[in-house]
């Protein structure tokens, strides 16, 4: 606050001295101005002109005269001037001299002086002004006074020096008593300690004790003495002065501060007990009082009421600190706040932020008054501050509303309204985190609709919660549909699950309600999030169940107005004709489908009757029903024949809708149309579809279920048999999967025809789906009828079929037969009896016929139970390996072995591969046996290495699934990996087919195991078909001689004929080979002789558990020679 200019004259006749003030001042004290007289004639004529001063200061010694004569000029003329003397001397007859003079203050020309100056002038000031203050005011002063002299001395000085101080003077302490019980009242008592009779201490002691009269009381004593000082003061005078020279230039000044010092006593009484009567107002008042006072150029607090500490958490000890109340206003305020406080008024009403010792903000209405002195300055300002949280926050809520509803009226998007919603409830309760989650229409589970507060990982974790109890505060109030209150997140059941995430959030309480449609529906949630635990207040609920209803009814709102736009835009683009009539009925509306439809345009048809469109197909009976039907339930719907405007007739699909009122009467009907022609077509194009394979053109699946009911009730009826043949192509895979599926597609459509030709009138033949045909014949005598049907099929696949490409394709098919009412009595059993009987034709060479047997069903029965048993046994652990020795067929040395898997189930025999190896292959289960198998076999084979045994060749078996339907590479990686068995032991053994199924792959695949390090061989090889152009790419290493060749090396010259071409071949090709199954001498005669390198089989060693070969393998140890 900048301080008022301060206008000196200073009379100095030192040039020095008067520069070196006023440099000093304009450096420390720059609004004191100072106008310099270097003499006192010259001082005198600037006192005389009209220039207005604050302040003389004058050195005492001058050239032309003396600082106290201008003085005395100054208090002739009364000006209003106080005086400051400054002198190099310091004695203490010149300081008596100048106060004497009436000088309101005296300065040493010492080192530091000029740091003093300018508080000494400001103090001359506030000193002159107090006297002049009191001097405007009569003291009535009775003196008890027995010398005449000093009665008559006294008079005549306060007269002149004093006149307002008037005097009432007697001799004896009596008459003083005497006069104090009348009615004049005497602000003071001077009396002199030597009376006659009673002296001042005894009148003092009757003053004070007896009478117990509080009125200022002056002793004053001829000689000093500290004992009667000591006693004066115990008895309570308020001063004592000494009769020396010059006492009475004290006089005034003591009288007037003692009568002053009376006054402040009686107001301190009055102001403690005003001030407990406040107090205790104050300790149930919610506002705060508070006084400012201004200090050396600055507001200073000096009193705050004690309820501050109920009201904001602090301590008066704690406001009256400097810079506390600005540090504690909202950032946001403070410049508003300064510049409100530096305004030059006397009362001022201004509202902030202040923050609450719990670290919350308050808003406060702070009101202050300024009071100034007689001369205009302020000199301090009493303030109050009311809490005034309730009513902003009712004015917050207000303006939250309206603004909510303003939104809602200008049709803003849902997210900004909402958004807005919980920012300003957010606002209007600051600790709260808001979050609006809404129902999503299609999925039903919540999603964000608002949460500006809550951290982002939160809101996309509750993104898509399901409503159901357990799920939060939200998720469980959107099931109950009810408000879900959890004050405390940490110990609530609801939260058991999100803990982790409420932790993160930093949440400790969480309130939820849900809000509705008017049907009661809930639309979502409001949730309020506090990072404490807590309950909610009657007023927190009260607005947040406002809040919910507005949330409503925006959500709604906003919903439906987007309904109403999505009709608009229905009605305008929608493809199906749309009129509105008004019941006479008078068209009223129609959209633009109306008119692409039925030619006639909007003006068309406005005004008219829709019966323009009627084509004359329909009697009066027919509309008769239409509106009795419409009239009675308000909705008619149905096919009719209409006209275009051209005269073109087509058919419609027609609703009518009756419109009704709010009282429920009709006002309106609506009419919904499409034109059905196409769809007429597209009917019966579909139900020929829906019966047909689009392929063949012969029927599918269900019309040959439909026909074979058909055929089995008309045979039931007559006694007749019906034969129900299953046909499955041979090999048609392959076709398939080597020249394109287009390729087998007109295979498919070449062969449906040529069976087609073949079959009677009455006999259906059916497309199952893939190569799978259904043939039924009707009214056969016997069994051998169907026989010979499937005979004539399987020769009439005989010749090539001859394909667009010029491929000529061969064919054979395997048939399965059934017969009603033989083998069953329905349709489902007939078809499935004949599949069984299907697959017996394949199990047994393919391209051929096998009737149902009640074997098969059993069979099927057992094939069942065993996949079962079978998948159990995987869980189970209740397969093992056994392992069969590979024999060098020139030295006898034990080269490896093969992981032959056997299946022991508990309790039981071991079950043969034979009978679940198929079943595991088509079941899938084979993936994960045979990955078990893989692994358990190396870490064997690693176990061996460990016991000592030199490293053994591993050969393990992979099935077609494993090789087609899993990374079989990384499986082997992994395998090596985890068993640490080496790569080079370890031998992988595939079959023909299965790497002739797609050779590119294979050869890919087979590729990247080389590159582990593993060996390859070919098991069974002559029993399937291979290229000779792809065997020669295989990265193979070995050829495995199937051992049906090798059973037959004895008798057989054909397998001895195959047995030894393939050796041959292997050795133009550079591979290995080894005969499986060798089981006498003269095979292996005949192997060795043919140059076969190794072979395996029951003549040499029969396959055993891990346990058994090891030890036999450390029996004969000299005999264990692995190749390299």
């Amino acid at each position: 606050m900048n301080s008022p200019a301060l206008k000196v004259l200073y009379i100095e006749d030192s040039a020095s001295d008067a520069d070196l003030t006023r440099r000093a001042l304009q450096k420390t004290s720059p609004y004191i101005e100072l106008d310099i007289a270097v003499s006192l004639a010259e001082g005198m004529t600037k006192l005389s002109e009209a220039k207005r001063y604050d302040l003389l200061l004058s050195d005492l010694a001058l050239p032309d005269g003396n600082g106290l004569d201008a003085l005395a000029y100054i208090r002739d003329k009364q000006l209003p001037m106080p005086v400051v003397i400054l002198t190099g001397s310091g004695d203490q007859e010149a300081a008596i001299a100048a106060l004497k003079a009436g000088a309101d203050d005296y300065l040493v020309k010492r080192d530091g002086y000029l740091r003093k100056l300018p508080a000494a002038l400001e103090l001359a000031i506030t000193r002159f002004r107090e006297n002049t203050d009191r001097n405007h005011r009569i003291l009535r002063v009775l003196q008890v006074e027995h010398n005449t002299f000093d009665i008559d001395l006294t008079g005549r000085h306060l007269a002149q020096h004093a006149p307002h101080i008037r005097l009432t003077q007697v001799s004896t302490a009596q008459e003083a008593l005497r006069l104090l019980d009348g009615a004049v009242d005497f602000d003071a008592l001077l009396t002199d300690y030597r009376l006659p009779g009673m002296d001042g201490l005894e009148l003092t002691k009757i003053l004070r004790r007896e009478r117990d009269l509080d009125m200022a009381i002056v002793l004053v004593s001829g000689q000093g003495s500290e004992d009667v000082a000591a006693r004066a003061l115990h008895l309570g005078v308020d001063d004592y002065l000494i009769k020396h020279e010059g006492y009475l230039y004290e006089l005034p000044a003591t009288l007037q501060k003692v009568v002053h010092q009376v006054e402040l006593n009686r107001e301190r009484v009055v102001l403690k007990q005003t001030a407990k009567r406040l107090s205790r107002v104050l300790a149930a008042s919610p506002t705060i009082l508070y006084n400012l006072r201004f200090f050396k150029q600055n507001w200073v607090t000096t009193w705050v009421s004690d309820n501050i500490l109920r009201q904001l958490g602090y301590t008066p000890e704690q406001a009256m600190q400097p810079g506390w109340w600005l540090d504690h206003i909202h950032p946001d305020d403070q410049v508003d706040v300064a510049e409100n406080r530096s305004m030059q008024v006397d009362h001022l009403i201004h509202e902030y932020r202040f923050r609450h010792a719990d670290g919350h903000w308050v808003w406060i209405r702070d009101e202050l008054r300024q009071i100034r002195d007689s001369q205009g300055q302020p000199i301090e300002i009493v303030g109050a501050w009311q809490d005034i949280r309730e009513q902003k926050r009712t004015e917050a809520v207000r303006f939250a509303r309206q603004s909510a509803l303003d939104r809602i009226v200008a049709n803003q998007p849902l997210p900004l309204i909402l958004d807005d919603i919980a920012r300003r409830v957010e606002a209007i309760y600051p600790d709260m985190r808001v979050s609006i989650l809404l129902i999503d229409t299609l999925t039903g589970r919540l999603t964000h609709g608002a949460a500006p507060s809550l951290p982002d990982f939160y809101n996309q974790a509750v993104e898509q919660l399901e409503p159901a109890i357990g799920r939060g505060s939200c998720g469980t109030a959107a099931k109950l549909g009810e408000p879900v209150i959890v004050a405390d997140i940490e110990q609530h059941p609801y939260w058991a699950d999100y803990l982790d995430l409420a932790r993160r959030a930093g949440l400790g309480a969480c309130w939820s309600v849900p809000f509705k449609d008017e049907a009661g529906r809930v639309l979502g949630t409001f949730g309020i999030y506090h990072k404490t635990k807590r309950e909610p207040t009657p007023e927190q609920l009260e607005l947040i169940d406002e809040f919910t209803r507005i949330t409503a009814l925006a959500v709604q709102k906003v919903r439906a107005t987007d309904i109403l736009r999505q009709a608009a835009a229905v009605f305008d683009s929608t493809r199906e004709g749309i009129l509105i009539t008004d019941l006479k009925p008078r068209i009223v509306a129609v959209n633009r489908a109306y008119t692409d439809i039925t030619g006639y345009s909007e003006t068309d048809a406005l005004g008219k009757n829709p019966s323009c469109l009627k084509s004359g197909r329909h009697d009066k009976v027919f509309f008769q029903e239409l509106w009795t039907k419409l009239s009675g339930t308000g909705h008619w719907q149905g096919e009719i024949w209409n006209r275009r405007k051209n005269g073109e007739f087509y058919p419609q699909w027609l609703t009518i809708n009756t419109v009704y009122n709010e009282s429920g009467s009709p006002c309106r009907y609506v009419g919904v149309f499409s034109d059905i022609s196409q769809i007429k077509e597209s009917e019966a194009r579909l139900e020929r579809l829906a019966h047909f394979d689009p392929l063949t053109n012969l029927p599918n699946r269900l019309l040959a279920q439909s026909r074979l009911r058909h055929a089995v009730e008309h045979a039931g009826r007559h006694g007749h048999r019906v034969a129900v043949l299953y046909l499955d192509l041979d090999r048609f895979k392959t076709v398939n999967d080597s020249l394109g599926h287009p390729s087998g597609d007109e295979l498919l459509s070449l062969l449906a025809g040529r069976l087609s030709k073949r079959l009677r009138d009455e006999d259906t033949l059916a497309r199952l789906g893939g190569d799978e045909f259904l043939l039924v014949l009707e009214c056969i005598e016997a069994p051998e009828v169907a026989a010979t049907v499937a005979q004539s099929l399987i020769d009439l696949l005989l010749p090539p079929f001859d394909l667009s490409s010029g491929q000529e394709i061969y064919l054979g098919v395997s048939i399965g037969i059934s017969l009603y009412p033989d083998d069953a009595g329905d349709v489902t059993e007939l078809i499935q009896h004949a599949d069984m009987a299907m697959y017996l034709a394949k199990q047994e060479g393919r391209n051929t016929y096998r009737f149902h047997t009640p074997a098969l069903s059993r069979a099927a029965s057992e094939r069942l139970s065993l996949e079962t048993c079978l998948r159990r046994a995987l869980t189970e652990h209740e397969f093992v390996l056994h392992y069969q020795m590979l024999i060098d067929a020139r030295t006898e040395a034990v080269i490896g072995v093969e992981a032959l898997v056997r299946w022991q189930p508990a309790g039981k025999a071991l079950v043969p591969p034979g009978i679940f190896i198929p079943i595991a292959e088509e079941t899938g289960l084979i993936v994960p046996l045979g990955e078990w198998v893989l692994s358990t076999a190396c870490k064997q084979g690693k176990a061996w290495m460990d016991a000592g045994i030199p490293a053994l060749i591993m050969a393990v078996n992979l099935s077609v699934r494993q090789f087609q339907s899993v990374d079989v590479v990384e499986l082997v990686r992994r395998v090596l990996a985890d068993s640490g068995f080496p790569a080079d032991r370890l031998e992988l053994e595939l079959t023909e087919g299965m790497l002739m199924d797609d050779a590119k792959q294979s050869i890919a695949t087979l590729n990247a195991l080389k590159e582990l390090g593993v060996r390859l061989s070919i098991d069974d090889f002559g029993t399937g078909y291979s290229s000779l152009a792809y065997l020669k790419r295989f990265p193979i290493d070995k050829l495995k001689i199937d051992q049906s060749f090798v059973r037959g090396l004895s008798d057989d010259i054909n397998d001895r004929e195959i047995t030894a071409t393939i050796i041959a071949m292997s050795r133009v090709l550079k591979l290995d080979v080894l005969a499986e199954g060798v089981e006498t001498e003269q095979q292996l005669a005949f192997l060795r002789e043919s140059g076969c390198d190794y072979y395996q089989g029951y003549w040499f060693h029969k396959p055993e558990p891990a346990a058994d070969l090891q030890k036999r393998l450390g029996d004969f140890p000299r005999k264990i020679y692995p190749t390299g």
